[in-house]
């Protein structure tokens, strides 16, 4: 049984190797949205595409039809996986591909349009997203994009023994959000020293927290520390004890 023309893999051999090339046709009202049906497509043969490595061919721009829009005919564009040695991840080490591959699964299941690339260091494996609109993806106050980047870890980490750093941003929002709490941080010590009485600020995650303890704990005029239970742990800062 053949399959349907709209979803097949397409085979094609070179002199040297043999290489499965995927291609799928979509259709819509716009090129965008044909484009969009063709990439969803090409993800039901294979699921972890990552949208940089497709290459889109217009196979019908459409047309609007005549009265009434009859005769109206849809776009249709083909969505192709490019060879494997032109992919942008095509070198990417195991633990970058991994986390990659995880985060933009998730990102299309949440329904963001979003493209996902990854590094790598000995220490440390992160993923940055990027697209129009994340305010989803990152969540209030990141919390999102914090629970991504904690079970992102799980999963990069597997079974591994010494475990390695992951980091996941979107559009650098976390150096944003550090940028905001060092502000924080200085505009409270300066309350703090000046006053001489502790202040707690409002809650945050533990990876905030952890911003305003390493920038505060060489102050020379106040100390921090957490109190309180999750999720509504904080940090105060008080005058430091001589």
């Amino acid at each position: 049984m053949e399959e349907p023309e709209d979803l097949q893999p397409i085979d094609e051999i070179d002199d040297e190797e043999e290489e499965t090339e995927f291609a799928t046709i979509g259709g819509g009202v716009t090129i965008e949205e044909a484009e969009r049906t063709a990439l969803e497509r090409l993800r039901k043969i294979v699921p972890y595409v990552n949208p940089a490595d497709v290459e889109y061919i217009v196979l019908d721009e459409g047309s609007k039809g005549g009265l009434f829009g009859r005769g109206k005919m849809e776009a249709r564009v083909e969505a192709r996986l490019r060879p494997s040695d032109e992919r942008v991840d095509a070198d990417l080490p195991p633990g970058a591909e991994k986390l990659r591959e995880f985060i933009q699964r998730v990102v299309d299941l949440m329904g963001v349009d979003a493209r996902v690339s990854a590094s790598e260091t000995p220490d440390c494996v992160r993923a940055e997203i990027s697209g129009d609109d994340l305010g989803l993806l990152i969540g209030r106050h990141g919390a999102t994009i914090d629970a991504l980047q904690y079970v992102a870890a799980i999963v990069v980490n597997g079974d591994r023994r010494e475990r390695r750093q992951v980091i996941v941003d979107a559009e650098g929002y976390r150096d944003r959000r550090a940028a905001a709490l060092t502000a924080l941080a200085d505009r409270t010590a300066q309350k703090v020293a000046r006053e001489g009485s502790a202040v707690a600020l409002k809650p945050m995650t533990a990876a905030e927290r952890k911003v305003i303890h390493l920038h505060l704990k060489d102050h020379s005029r106040v100390q921090t520390a957490s109190e309180g239970n999750e999720p509504f742990r904080a940090v105060v800062v008080s005058p430091r004890q001589p």
